[in-house]
């Protein structure tokens, strides 16, 4: 079980990384779309993240299979961070976004959709919110990480 995984993240990941330095990639630009394919794949909406970061990679014209192999990568961490995210947002700015149970969303969103879809926007905000505070450093941390450690790979 743990060669097969080994194997998959050779396989799924470092071999496509180091073939983008292989085709000619800085080590730089590729740490720059790994670190925003992560900082943008776990942004806390679902759905969206695959746009944002073609944007995001056409913006700063970075390779746009570099970062959206990162991007899909981290799809499942970002399913589990989202209620998280949400909590914290709300933590930080004292509002309870869904005061609401599950079987009480499902009532709203079939008696009023209009309500319930502003109960969830309000509750992505906090998520938002508190997904920009938390994802800067660590952004900053993994591209300043991988630009070293893609540099080392780069020589080899």
């Amino acid at each position: 079980m743990a060669n097969k995984f080994k194997k998959n993240i050779n396989d799924k990941l470092l071999k496509p990384l180091l073939g983008f330095l292989k085709q000619g990639m800085t080590p730089t630009r590729l740490a720059l779309s790994v670190s925003l394919g992560f900082v943008f794949g776990l942004f806390p909406v679902v759905g969206i993240t695959t746009v944002l970061c073609l944007l995001i990679a056409v913006i700063f014209k970075l390779n746009v299979a570099a970062i959206q192999l990162i991007n899909y990568i981290v799809y499942p961490l970002q399913l589990l961070l989202i209620i998280p995210f949400i909590n914290l947002g709300s933590k930080i700015l004292n509002v309870n976004p869904i005061p609401y149970s599950i079987s009480e969303l499902i009532d709203m969103v079939k008696n009023d959709f209009l309500l319930a879809l502003k109960q969830l926007w309000v509750a992505h905000l906090m998520g938002m919110f508190a997904w920009l505070i938390i994802i800067v450093p660590i952004g900053l941390i993994i591209y300043l990480s991988l630009r070293i450690v893609f540099k080392k790979m780069a020589k080899n």
